[in-house]
């Protein structure tokens, strides 16, 4: 992590010891492991003695502790970090990306999370300018975790283990004629759904109501929520894997991800499966049947 350059203006407002102690947690950051004083400078490009002081001011603040690895960062930053995690709220960093979604396809905008329940809860929605009547969402309201895109789209990244012992607890509901009750074509949908990126429902939990889903992360990866487009059936595309609309919502639980924290893969799934992986759990059920 090579120390920053002046701007091109000419103007240096840069304070040149807390730059170089900047360098040394990024280098930590970017290593993931702890790193000796050697290594320390070949990734700051720092001399050994000024790295030698730099470190050892850190480690007199308690940013850093010294290891039999090296220097590793210290739990005073595990504050920091919670600090900041307890401040970000979703609701308010998610909303001006999702009225920009809502603008953008003119369908209807859902976020969402899991309560202790197991059960979808709706925490946003930003309904089109040509909303129809049918849809039963409401900000506070409730809805199953089989069925639903959003609730597909957070279970799929939730330890199976954990998944298949909710199933095992209780029934599947059938909601419509189309709502999965099979625990086994779930578990393959959930799967399809974390090589592709997102979630589908086609008519499951309401008779003429489709919806995509993707799942939100926070800084460390671990999914705490995640948003949907929902609409008539007649008004969305067919499939809505690989439609444009699924590569829409997945970009914006993206940048909603990054303003929680989350750093990692931009589009991970979409337009990396094979049509194969990207059928949903029952198609893939059946396949596997008419193979045996």
């Amino acid at each position: 992590m090579k120390l920053p350059r002046p701007s091109p203006s000419g103007q240096d407002y840069s304070i040149h010891a807390l730059q170089r102690g900047l360098a040394v947690l990024d280098a930590l950051l970017e290593a993931q492991v702890p790193l000796t004083l050697e290594a320390i400078c070949t990734r700051t490009g720092m001399p050994k003695s000024t790295a030698f002081r730099v470190v050892t001011n850190l480690v007199q603040s308690h940013y850093l502790v010294e290891t039999a690895a090296g220097y590793w960062l210290s739990l005073k930053l595990l504050h920091f970090g919670s600090l900041v995690e307890s401040k970000l709220d979703i609701k308010q960093q998610a909303a001006p990306l999702l009225a920009r979604l809502r603008d953008q396809v003119n369908e209807t905008v859902h976020l969402a999370a899991l309560d202790s329940d197991w059960q979808v809860v709706y925490l946003d929605k930003l309904p089109a300018t040509h909303a129809v009547g049918l849809m039963i969402s409401r900000v506070g309201l409730t809805a199953p975790l089989h069925c639903t895109a959003l609730g597909r789209a957070i279970a799929a990244f939730l330890p199976e283990e954990e998944v298949r012992a909710w199933l095992c607890s209780r029934p599947l509901r059938p909601y419509t004629k189309n709502t999965v009750t099979d625990p086994d074509a779930l578990l393959s949908e959930l799967q399809a759904i974390r090589l592709r990126g997102y979630a589908v429902d086609n008519g499951e939990y309401e008779a003429g109501v489709r919806c995509v889903a993707a799942p939100i992360r926070n800084y460390s990866g671990d999914v705490l929520a995640a948003l949907s487009v929902s609409g008539p059936e007649a008004r969305l595309p067919m499939p809505l894997v690989g439609s444009v609309i699924s590569v829409q919502v997945v970009r914006t639980a993206q940048l909603i991800s990054q303003a929680m924290g989350y750093t990692g893969d931009a589009m991970v799934g979409v337009g990396r499966v094979s049509p194969a992986d990207a059928l949903d759990g029952r198609e893939r059920l059946h396949e596997n049947a008419d193979r045996q």
